[in-house]
């Protein structure tokens, strides 16, 4: 595959929180919906509650977050080509 052309493709990263807005570890972020067929993979927030994902396409995302004590929650985010879009996820118990 060849890198010299256009890229596309768009970084989605953020940080996960509980409801008392600490950091949360080891929560699963993945992507439910998008523009394109998307891989059934999912990151993990580090220690930080940081994450990152790839978007492959400019589009709507609909992004889905689970930790171990939460209740699972969704996003939607919006992306234009080569844009680079900072969340933030907010967990409920």
């Amino acid at each position: 595959m060849a890198n010299n052309q256009s890229n596309s493709q768009s970084i989605i990263s953020g940080m996960v929180l509980d409801p008392n807005r600490q950091p949360v570890a080891e929560a699963r972020v993945y992507f439910i919906d998008g523009p394109v067929p998307l891989p059934d993979i999912a990151g993990l927030t580090d220690h930080s509650g940081e994450f990152t994902l790839t978007a492959p396409a400019p589009g709507t995302y609909k992004i889905g977050c689970s930790a171990d004590g939460f209740a699972s929650t969704t996003v939607t985010v919006n992306i234009t080509t080569g844009q680079n879009v900072q969340v933030e996820i907010q967990l409920k118990r």
